[in-house]
């Protein structure tokens, strides 16, 4: 059975032969449950303009033949129009590497509405035992935060 987003021909033309009613997508993917161990994290990002702010820590330990699924992200950006970037590491304290990239523009609809939060779907294989962590920039020089959370299964 292959897992979810690894569909193979022979798959679909398997399922093909029986009736509509007897159909599941459970027989053509391996559904993830997301693991619920995740909760939200602010990740902040530089006070300069452009630059990367430090590695934040999501998940100390994703466990074992776990994938990222996706990202919820909530900018608190208070500027107008703001394009930002973020990146999601693997690797201890100091020595995270870069295994995915989300970005997206924030834009503040008045004083009291913000973009809504935006959520990303990846299927990210991770690394066994991984630290997983975050770091953002955009285009303000203002440290603002980016409200963060996983869905891992």
């Amino acid at each position: 059975m292959p897992r979810f987003g690894e569909l193979r021909a022979t798959d679909v033309w398997a399922a093909s032969s029986r009736t509509l009613s007897a159909f599941a997508a459970a027989d053509l993917f391996d559904l993830p449950a997301f693991d619920s161990q995740y909760p939200g994290v602010t990740v902040n990002q530089s006070a300069s303009a452009n630059t990367f702010g430090s590695w934040t820590q999501l998940v100390a330990n994703v466990g074992a033949g776990k994938r990222l699924i996706g990202v919820v992200v909530a900018p608190d950006v208070a500027a107008t129009t703001t394009p930002w970037e973020m990146e999601f590491g693997e690797g201890a304290a100091g020595a995270e590497a870069a295994v995915a990239r989300v970005g997206g523009i924030t834009q503040e609809v008045s004083n009291v509405g913000r973009t809504p939060v935006l959520v990303f779907w990846l299927w990210k294989s991770l690394t066994s035992g991984a630290r997983l962590s975050a770091r953002v920039k955009s285009s303000q020089a203002a440290a603002f935060g980016f409200l963060v959370a996983v869905n891992i299964a």
